[in-house]
């Protein structure tokens, strides 16, 4: 697969929007020599990408990862913005042209666990419908967002491009909680979060139990991670 290099957009084709579950961290965090040699990176790397999901409802997505070295020096720069010496995730994110990421919310990248996401977008289009909270989100090449994966979030690439981000995730540190959305509002979301989440789980599980045992046991097994990363400080839910 080839991934072209994109120059970063100079203006949003569309309102440009920010609210509790993505906003920008940096403007024009990479210049365009920066993002023209992760670009080339991530498409010298496009070959060992892998299925994010390799079980359930993405399973057959166009949407591959490829592991990133800390020590890349684009890595080690964003590392350094935000303060994380060992993230939980590092990974180059590529959304093939025509793939949809369905609206959903996870655990992993979400403020209530302590955790939280950052995407720096390398390779993307005007055609890329990003949507948070039912917002959409324009991420310009360069631009460092930060996300919380708690607030409802999809993706749609209607572009003839790959779209590549890299994607951090790492525990909520007391620097980044400073940056990070407070208030009421924040806290009426965890509450909802929490209810959501509760009820999609139940439903996926009595659903799979029957319709897909193999995907079923991987669940449980997923959620016995992240009991005892949650609750018991032991091991990583991923």
């Amino acid at each position: 697969m080839n991934v072209a290099t994109t120059a970063p957009l100079s203006a949003p084709q569309a309102h440009e929007v920010e609210n509790g579950g993505a906003f920008v961290f940096r403007r024009d965090f990479l210049d365009a020599a920066e993002i023209a040699d992760a670009a080339a990176l991530a498409s010298a790397l496009a070959d060992q990408k892998r299925n994010v999901h390799s079980r359930g409802r993405y399973a057959e997505l166009r949407w591959f990862q490829v592991d990133l070295d800390p020590s890349l020096s684009v890595c080690t720069k964003l590392l350094a913005e935000l303060g994380i010496p060992t993230p939980n995730l590092l990974v180059f994110y590529y959304l093939e042209p025509g793939a949809t990421i369905h609206a959903h919310r996870d655990l992993t990248g979400a403020g209530l666990n302590n955790r939280i996401r950052f995407h720096l977008p390398i390779v993307t289009n005007p055609d890329v419908d990003f949507r948070v909270s039912g917002d959409r989100v324009r991420m310009r090449s360069g631009d460092l967002w930060c996300l919380d994966t708690s607030y409802r979030h999809s993706v749609y690439n209607g572009g003839a491009e790959t779209r590549v981000h890299i994607v951090v995730e790492c525990d909520i540190t007391p620097a980044l909680r400073k940056r990070l959305p407070h208030g009421l509002a924040a806290r009426l979301h965890d509450v909802w979060f929490v209810g959501v989440m509760g009820l999609q789980f139940a439903k996926a599980v009595l659903r799979n139990a029957f319709a897909d045992p193999a995907y079923f046991r991987d669940q449980m097994k997923m959620i016995g991670r992240f009991v005892g990363w949650r609750f018991l400080g032991r091991g990583d839910p991923r």
